[in-house]
């Protein structure tokens, strides 16, 4: 009997709840999964960052590491340098 009056009671209050549009049952199960989704976002942009903070680490330690860095990603050249382009 206890626990029929709980499910009923339960019930009673989610309808009323609807019927206010205070927010509805299905409304909850959406903000549950924007907040996994959320959270997902966060834990890759927090190994993003801490990959990117190690990279930061990497060239202020070393100025050979910089200097690879700037030329294969920035395409940084020597001034002494000269750039040859071949045709195919």
């Amino acid at each position: 009997m206890g626990v029929r009056f709980i499910y009923a009671l339960t019930i009673l209050v989610l309808l009323v709840g609807t019927l206010r549009g205070e927010g509805t049952i299905l409304d909850f199960f959406k903000l549950r999964k924007s907040l996994g989704l959320l959270d997902s976002t966060v834990e890759r942009l927090q190994a993003s960052n801490q990959d990117i903070s190690e990279e930061i680490r990497k060239i202020r330690s070393s100025p050979d590491y910089a200097r690879k860095v700037l030329r294969d990603k920035y395409h940084v050249k020597d001034p002494d340098e000269k750039i040859i382009f071949f045709a195919d």
